[in-house]
């Protein structure tokens, strides 16, 4: 899987910067980088932590929940590799096929794993067509697509449906919206170049400014942004 959306151009071999103790990770960077690893695997593995920052802050200050804190951040790599768009539907499909096998798997009255496991056969067949669908329409060519962002979706709906079954129908899409809107934010932050660049440049730096970032989430008290209207007459009151 490389990064879909901005590539970083591969920049030429250059010497490797004196260790110093501070700039431990830049030297690690450099040395990855002369032994051969690409820079879109490096800067991917930086801004997963940063990205998980984000989904963190969305949940604890803006009241913003989704599937976890590893799932959004893993479908917002799913978005970059996909694209948006080809994300969305190739997760809708998905999803529908997941949706409607269970509704027929429900009458023939199975054991859970065997229900599952079908279920499972069904998108996969369903994912194949679609592949072969989208060769004809280049804007949603997911042709090329490796196999661990179809796994992510599957999961994805696998949480919705169990979600449904363990909890509710509301609670579920709840969720599942959550997920989807974390996953573009991060997405979204992902593809910016500047980003990608900064964290490549100066990964010590990226890593302490999550670090701190976390620090502040992991203590904040205040009330969830999404909640003021829930609690408006109190905190009036108050």
């Amino acid at each position: 899987m490389v990064i879909g959306m901005y590539l970083l151009a591969s920049s030429p071999v250059v010497a490797i910067e004196k260790w110093n103790g501070i700039n431990t990770i830049r030297v690690a960077v450099d040395m990855a980088t002369e032994k051969g690893v690409t820079e879109n695997t490096i800067v991917l593995l930086l801004l997963l932590p940063l990205i998980a920052t984000v989904v963190s802050m969305f949940h604890y200050v803006l009241g913003l929940s989704g599937y976890g804190i590893f799932m959004p951040t893993m479908i917002a790599v799913v978005f970059l590799a996909t694209g948006m768009m080809s994300g969305l539907i190739l997760f809708a499909m998905i999803l529908l096929i997941s949706l409607l096998s269970n509704l027929v798997l429900k009458k023939l009255k199975l054991h859970f794993w065997p229900s599952r496991s079908i279920n499972l056969m069904l998108i996969s067949m369903g994912t194949f067509g679609l592949i072969i669908v989208s060769t004809y329409v280049p804007i949603l060519d997911i042709s090329k697509l490796s196999i661990f962002p179809i796994l992510f979706m599957i999961l994805l709906s696998e949480e919705f449906v169990r979600t449904q079954l363990a909890k509710s129908r509301s609670e579920a899409k709840k969720l599942m919206l959550g997920t989807l809107v974390l996953a573009m934010a991060g997405a979204m932050i992902m593809n910016i170049k500047p980003v990608q660049e900064t964290v490549l440049k100066y990964p010590g730096m990226s890593m302490l400014v999550g670090f701190l970032a976390n620090l502040w989430v992991g203590s904040y008290s205040g009330i969830r942004l999404s909640e003021i209207s829930r609690f408006r007459k109190a905190i009036r009151k108050k």
